[in-house]
């Protein structure tokens, strides 16, 4: 039992070069030319990269061990006329870009919460004034009253959702590539 556990604690290494000494985990990651790693749908001054390429380098940050640091190591069959500096200014360009979208995709979640958190305590203001001044209702009053506490909770949960959640993972990713992205390398296979 206490081998599995070994096992299942290290198992990184049955995969990924890994540099005790200096935290850092070399993934190695081949494609046939660099055109495969582009969205070919997106005319750009600068080539974006296709939604593969992001997973595999968001995945690159889940795949290491947590206090590890990133070095991708990209090779290709065939360069397609690109130079290795070229691919890592690439690169740069397009870790800007996507950091310059998610940050306004988080300002414009973050309004929203603030939107739901306001709709919400309106919302809860008027169903105490309404319960509070509505002393005969019977069952219209209860309906009413249900409609209100649904309307509160799912705002309110809605609003924390987005300001806890969301950006605990905006911020993981963020942190991910400001700390834990070691280096690039971009190459022909030899």
């Amino acid at each position: 039992m206490a081998n599995i556990l070994e096992d299942y604690k290290n198992i990184e290494e049955s995969f990924f070069a890994l540099d005790h000494e200096n935290k850092t985990v070399s993934i190695p990651l081949v494609f046939e030319k660099p055109s495969d790693i582009f969205d070919i749908n997106a005319i750009t001054k600068i080539p974006v990269f296709n939604d593969d390429f992001w997973e595999w380098i968001f995945a690159s940050f889940q795949y290491s061990p947590r206090k590890y640091k990133v070095d991708l190591d990209i090779s290709f069959q065939d360069l397609e006329g690109y130079q290795e500096e070229d691919l890592k200014k690439i690169f740069y360009k397009n870790i800007f870009l996507e950091a310059k979208k998610n940050q306004k995709e988080s300002t414009f979640k973050n309004k929203m919460a603030i939107g739901l958190v306001i709709t919400g305590v309106f919302s809860l203001t008027a169903m105490i004034l309404l319960m509070s001044l509505w002393n005969d209702g019977g069952i219209v009053k209860e309906i009413i009253s249900y409609i209100f506490d649904i309307a509160v909770t799912v705002t309110l949960w809605e609003a924390m959702t987005i300001l806890i959640v969301d950006k605990k993972e905006k911020r993981e990713l963020r942190t991910n590539l400001l700390k834990r992205f070691h280096s690039i390398s971009f190459h022909k296979k030899a």
